[in-house]
């Protein structure tokens, strides 16, 4: 697999870069911006000129009058706030140069003139670059009103654009017989840094005097940046040698910022998603603090972008919990006879791990921050059968006489004091950022790992650090995504909070192994628990 880097071009990839050339009465129009489909497909868009009162609403009709092989003569009538302008027009095409020009012949504006060139842009997309020059040809009023006019003109070019920009995408997402879009493939996965150390250490492998900079200068300038492509991933294999490629897109947020303002979070998944849209991928995983969106505003979500999105919760719970079964069986703990707790267990993951869970172990207790959610999933609980079920606010008590802990709270601040958790419990930290397996402490009589990780079967490298201990170690999210893509199973898989069944959590980790997406080895912060490590911790506590 390789990964080409592009970190620092926080405005790349669909964003527009306008420069207005400065001639007499600054009569030049630049516009360039990237759409997403082949040259023929947007050559065909701009051509259509029928099409264009659809695309750009000040235009009222458009129509040819004459039509060649090489070229058209059209006839125009736009509306700018009430200014009636009407104009014929030559235009003249060149095929093998993917190139449009237009003149007015004759109508009100005195000379307006300019060329569509259409290059090859990244992957299946197009460079489109509009140069028009124009002049109003009134003598006196060109130096009042010549600019104004000039800036709405160029506005209504990139209103269509826009427009065209967003037909490309509604068809290339759009299924055919109710099946996936064979135009779409490969997968999005979308991160961000877990604290402000990690972002300052990504920023130092392309800068490596950044820590001179000061650090809310550098917490703001992250936080007014838009989510960008910082990654290609090629050729991913799995081990039944199915070949996909990918893309990281970097949320500009770390956890702190996401839980005090969640409507930066909102518009920056939604730039990340419509980056994706412009790729062609098949599919969007939500890392981190942004699967927030996934979760609590996935109809929001879902109605402004087109490309399935997929929180990766399922293969995440997936791992953990493979992860606390085998925990359980290095340490002797049986797992019928347990009392497990969940903390967060009114999220997404902490809710699913404890739907599995009610049926595998004796006693299951449950902690949250709101007594009517936590209320809510204890009531599902209880019906579910199974397990003895508890819930609670205090997360501190629950676990001092656990054998099993999950911690799925999603928080930058400490969630449990890890002197109450007992001698010999088995701690699965899932939380991200984690939250207990990278805490300092002396503590050598638990087994403390970082749960929903998963090994891989190529390496995951973006050239920089993204937080795990190895380029063959994955966050279970976005595993999720790769799994997904390889399987060419283009769809919302973990959406919402609240909806993932022991099936679906069953079912992503069957096409998970099929593909050699399986647990990965234990790590207590940065280290790997290696057999000697639990023995020591079984010795201290059978001598406690």
């Amino acid at each position: 697999m390789a990964a080409g880097l592009s970190f620092w071009g926080i405005f790349i990839f669909g964003e527009k870069r306008m420069t207005a050339e400065k001639k007499e009465f600054s009569d030049a129009i630049h516009i360039e911006k990237i759409l997403p489909g082949k040259r023929w497909q947007v050559f065909r868009l701009i051509t259509s000129i029928e099409d264009f009162p659809n695309y750009m609403p000040n235009v009222r009709k458009a129509e040819f009058i004459e039509k060649t092989k090489t070229g058209a003569i059209t006839k125009w009538f736009v509306d700018i706030d009430g200014l009636p302008i009407r104009w014929k027009q030559e235009d003249r095409f060149e095929f093998s140069k993917f190139s449009i020009y237009f003149k007015a012949i004759e109508g009100d504006i005195e000379y307006f003139e300019g060329v569509w060139t259409l290059q090859p842009g990244p992957g299946d997309s197009t460079v489109v670059i509009l140069n028009v020059s124009i002049r109003l040809g009134i003598p006196i009023f060109e130096h009042v009103v010549a600019d104004v006019l000039r800036a709405k003109i160029q506005k209504n070019f990139e209103m269509m654009l826009h427009a065209m920009e967003e037909d490309l995408i509604r068809h290339r997402y759009q299924s055919v017989d109710g099946k996936p879009s064979t135009k779409i493939k490969g997968f999005v996965v979308m991160g961000h840094p877990y604290n402000f150390n990690h972002l300052v250490r990504i920023f130092k492998v392309f800068k490596p005097d950044i820590s001179a900079i000061t650090p809310d200068f550098l917490m703001k300038i992250f936080e007014l940046s838009p989510a960008y492509l910082s990654s290609d991933i090629r050729d991913y294999r799995s081990e039944c040698g199915k070949i996909v490629d990918g893309y990281f897109v970097m949320c500009p947020i770390i956890p702190d910022m996401a839980l005090l303002n969640p409507e930066i979070v909102i518009n920056k998944v939604l730039d990340g998603c419509r980056i994706g849209e412009r790729l062609g991928a098949g599919i969007l995983a939500l890392g981190g603090f942004t699967s927030i969106v996934g979760e609590r505003y996935f109809n929001k979500l879902k109605s402004q972008v087109k490309i399935p999105v997929t929180t990766g919760n399922a293969f995440t719970t997936a791992m953990a919990l493979e992860g606390v079964r085998k925990a359980c069986q290095l340490m002797e703990i049986d797992f019928k006879k347990a009392r497990a707790v969940v903390i967060g267990g009114t999220g997404d993951i902490g809710s699913a791990c404890a739907r599995v869970l009610v049926n595998e172990v004796a006693e299951l207790v449950v902690t949250g921050r709101t007594p009517s959610a936590l209320e809510a999933i204890e009531n599902q609980l209880k019906m579910a059968g199974g397990a003895k079920i508890t819930a609670t606010l205090d997360n501190n008590r629950a676990v001092t006489q656990a054998d099993i802990i999950i911690a799925a709270a999603s928080s930058s601040q400490t969630i449990v004091d890890i002197k109450y958790i007992k001698p010999g419990a088995v701690v699965c930290d899932v939380a991200y950022p984690k939250n207990i397996s990278y805490s300092t402490s002396n503590r050598d009589d638990i087994f403390v790992f970082s749960g929903g990780l998963a090994s891989i079967p190529s390496p995951f490298n973006l050239g920089f650090d993204v937080g795990l201990p190895s380029q063959h170690i994955l966050y279970g999210c976005f595993a999720e995504a790769m799994i997904l893509s390889l399987e060419e199973r283009y769809e919302n898989f973990s959406e919402g909070k609240g909806r993932l069944m022991p099936e679906k959590i069953r079912e992503i980790q069957d096409i998970g192994e099929k593909h050699g997406f399986r647990l990965a080895p234990f790590f207590w912060g940065d280290k790997q628990i290696r057999p000697e490590m639990i023995s020591k911790i079984q010795a201290r506590v059978r001598s406690a």
